[in-house]
């Protein structure tokens, strides 16, 4: 069975891997590939003594395994080429059915780019005599296995907690949580830096729990082996074997749920006419009526549920980390963060529906009512949250001259956010399964990560009139400055109606064709906007390289150029990791502009090649 398996994977991946999903498969190939040399560089360099350099590899070790459980949660429920629902019917027992998908899950490029980074552990082992390195070969591939098994738990049980509203709540936190400890990485960095770690090591007691960790348990049996502690090597090794059959047994208990039962959707009472907000809201007209039942979507959905406490869960936790180092600047910023991951993770609003669609389609001119009242909807779910969580950030966290700048972005954002949220999901919609069709999982969104990386660009960019106006205010006095706030509710408002207005006449006019894209799944073509001129095709390459430009383009563009130039101008004595902070004047401003113009020419390109295969393809029609 096992190999019937391998093949059907092998075979799906042959038919699926073009377009978009070939190139994104190919740009994280590179990307791991590079974090692979860089763990086995690490490990073989000369940087620390050796004692220093295992507690790092234990620490690095750390990170692969979170990223193998955090990868779905990026990748819209991570692979599932094969779905356990298809096999369903067959007369096989759960743990033969898990073991088998486990195999198959090896079938891929993620696996062999873990494998080539665990084999750090033969480098560790090489310069320890033979014994470790016999014990090295063993250690690998039980790393890798462990890694693979783990992370079908992890979607197994998130998938089983979201089953009721409170288990997608928890499962937001948790979720929320890892990434958030991903993304503010660099205030660990700051903090062994500033501790000298690469000199003294890591802290007796952090250094103790990340060899307790299953991830450091290879690494434990690598070194006994060299001391000659082989019973000791004999449990780690043993250790990892036993947490890999629990897992695969919790896993195959966890497919049986799966497979077997629905999400529990308790459905409240409807009140009288009249009696709650909502009923009022829905005799305010046709718009009215739509964001009426959006609103009550958003709290009976359990993948918005998810989605939604995800984005304010990453915006509070995101703002907290840096108080760890004695820095409150973060927090008036964390309304402005929930806004942005917020209309991120709802940029596919009417892709969630499914063909739910049609019930618009049917009924005429009901278009700009559907667009107008999920703008509504989304403003009434994020604005009271972020709103509240801006005033009590910049009382914390910020002074006098913060207010400005708070409102005048969130204002901004709340209005670009709304009108981005209609206008991407009707210009990049992504098919995912059917609402009544799902099996739980709350990451089961389709391939959303280009998407949500598009639009937390984009609503950065809504901030930047209310920023300058800000900025010149802080140059030329406060009351320029309070000129952001009018500023960013001007730039909001006309976001908001301009995005609208293009939204609902994009659905208008291909609205069957949008239908069709949600039925077929994605595997029909849209039709084009003009007849007979089939829509045209990026090449692989090509393809690749517009995903890298997207996704790499904010790394100079932000990080490395609009925030170190807010911090030369404000004085800051903080250099954390931007370049250009490092640097001595007059190179300061240089360099970091230098980013910024080399972060727009990015993000110019990755617009401007596809535009120009859409030129090149409408002239040869």
């Amino acid at each position: 069975m096992v190999g019937v398996l391998i093949a059907m994977k092998l075979r799906v991946l042959a038919h699926s891997l073009t377009g978009t999903r070939a190139a994104g498969m190919i740009l994280g190939g590179v990307a791991g590939l590079v974090l692979a040399a860089g763990t086995i560089a690490l490990t073989a360099s000369g940087l620390a003594a050796p004692a220093v350099r295992a507690d790092l590899l234990a620490a690095v070790l750390a990170v692969w395994l979170f990223g193998w459980m955090l990868g779905p949660v990026y990748t819209g429920g991570g692979d599932e080429s094969l779905r356990p629902e298809h096999f369903a019917l067959l007369p096989l027992r759960p743990v033969r059915l898990a073991a088998g998908l486990l195999v198959a899950a090896f079938a891929g490029i993620a696996p062999l780019v873990s494998l080539i980074a665990f084999s750090a552990l033969l480098v560790h082992a090489a310069d320890r005599g033979p014994a470790a390195v016999t014990v090295a070969l063993v250690a690998v591939p039980l790393q890798l296995v462990l890694a693979v098994v783990l992370s079908r738990v992890m979607i197994g049980v998130i998938g089983v907690a979201v089953r009721s509203r409170l288990g997608a709540v928890l499962a937001a936190l948790v979720n929320a949580a890892m990434t958030v400890l991903l993304n503010q990485s660099w205030v660990l960095v700051w903090a062994a830096v500033e501790l000298d770690l690469l000199s003294l090591g890591f802290p007796g007691r952090f250094s103790a729990v990340l060899r307790w960790l299953p991830s450091s348990w290879g690494l434990a049996a690598i070194d006994a082996a060299a001391r000659g502690a082989w019973p000791v090597a004999a449990a780690a090794l043993g250790g990892t074997v036993a947490v890999v059959g629990l897992a695969l047994l919790l896993w195959a208990r966890l497919l049986v749920v799966r497979t077997t039962s629905r999400p529990l959707q308790r459905v409240p009472r409807g009140s009288s006419a009249h009696g709650s907000p909502l009923d009022r809201l829905a005799d305010a007209g046709r718009a009215g009526a739509v964001a009426a039942k959006e609103l009550r979507t958003w709290s009976r959905d359990l993948m918005r549920l998810h989605l939604f406490f995800f984005a304010l869960f990453f915006g509070v936790l995101y703002t907290l980390v840096p108080l760890l180092i004695d820095w409150p600047g973060m927090l008036p910023w964390a309304g402005l963060i929930v806004v942005a991951m917020a209309a991120a993770t709802s940029a596919n609003l009417i892709g969630l529906d499914g063909t739910a669609l049609w019930l618009s389609l049917v009924d005429p001119g009901a278009e700009r009512a559907e667009v107008r009242g999920r703008q509504l909807a989304w403003l009434l779910q994020v604005a009271p949250v972020a709103v509240a969580l801006t005033v009590v950030g910049t009382l914390a966290g910020g002074g006098a001259a913060t207010w400005p700048w708070a409102l005048g972005l969130l204002a901004a954002t709340l209005g670009g956010g709304a009108g981005l949220v209609v206008l991407v999901s009707v210009y990049a919609l992504v098919p995912v399964t059917e609402p009544q069709r799902r099996s739980g999982n709350p990451l089961e969104a389709g391939a959303v990560f280009g998407q949500v990386l598009v639009v937390l660009l984009l609503v950065t960019l809504t901030a930047a009139p209310p920023a300058l106006v800000a900025y010149l205010g802080d140059r030329w006095g406060p009351g320029l400055a309070w000129a952001a706030v009018p500023v960013g509710v001007a730039t909001g408002a006309w976001l908001a109606i301009h995005c609208g207005r293009l939204a609902y006449r994009r659905l208008s006019s291909t609205g069957p064709e949008l239908l069709a894209t949600m039925r077929s799944g994605g595997t029909q073509a849209r039709t084009a906007v003009r007849p007979g001129r089939p829509r045209p095709q990026l090449t692989t390459g090509r393809q690749a390289l517009v995903t890298f430009l997207w996704v790499a383009c904010w790394i100079p563009m932000f990080p490395q150029g609009l925030l170190p130039l807010w911090m030369i101008f404000q004085d800051s004595g903080n250099r954390l990791w931007f370049l250009a902070l490092h640097l001595h004047d007059p190179y300061r401003v240089p360099t970091a502009v230098a980013f910024l113009l080399a972060g727009l020419v990015m993000l110019y390109f990755a617009t401007v090649i596809p535009l120009r295969a859409g030129r090149t393809g409408a002239e040869r029609g």
